[in-house]
């Protein structure tokens, strides 16, 4: 199983990501996470991505392939999450897996409605105390943290709208790129967690 994950802000795709790793095994590669590893790790590579964030540019597509690749070859079950984001970065993924002589199996685009992720988003608080992200109305905190919660500045309502034209602008035609090949799974992000998950594992036929 080797899958790439997208969908807008707000839709689950990492918590998703992180819930089929576990039921299945397959490894759970966020691009997001390998950056700061990367960056962490003071290697050569992460100085060259350092350079990049200081100055505010984006990281270019061929270095996170290069981070990634590593990652895709070692194993027969993956899910990509953070990457591909716009259709050029989709063909150099595909030229990369040709490379390692791999394919790729699927595609899951995570769906919600706006007004869903609006308030998704804008309900989000994160503890000063503890680090731990809760939502206002979902999964309020816990008596025992002390907070105080704080609303990220991306979270706003404005915000949020601004990130969700970027999505539909540059990454949403990722949708027709991979129906194209037949391999997109579209699943309602809607739902519950846990139903989220059984729809995705039965889409890319791994519910057992």
């Amino acid at each position: 199983m080797r899958v790439v994950i997208f969908g807008p802000q707000g839709a689950g795709k990492g918590t998703q990501a992180q819930r089929i790793s576990k039921k299945t095994g397959a490894k759970h590669i966020s691009t997001g996470d390998l950056v700061r590893a990367e960056i962490k790790s003071d290697s050569d590579l992460g100085k060259k991505i350092q350079d990049y964030n200081d100055r505010g540019d984006l990281v270019p597509d061929e270095i996170i392939i290069e981070m990634a690749k590593p990652y895709l070859a070692e194993t027969d079950a993956w899910l990509l999450d953070g990457f591909p984001r716009n259709e050029a970065q989709a063909k150099a993924l595909d030229d990369a897996l040709e490379e390692l002589g791999i394919g790729l199996d699927g595609a899951i685009a995570m769906e919600a409605p706006d007004d869903a992720l609006v308030k998704r988003l804008s309900g989000r608080r994160t503890s000063e105390a503890t680090g731990r992200i809760y939502h206002v109305e979902h999964d309020p905190p816990p008596e025992e943290d002390p907070g105080p919660f704080n609303q990220r500045k991306d979270d706003t309502e404005e915000a949020i709208l601004h990130r969700l034209e970027v999505y539909y602008k540059h990454t949403e035609p990722l949708k027709d790129y991979y129906d194209e090949r037949s391999i997109l799974v579209s699943v309602d992000a809607t739902k519950g967690i846990p139903e989220v998950t059984e729809d995705v594992l039965r889409a890319i036929g791994e519910d057992g």
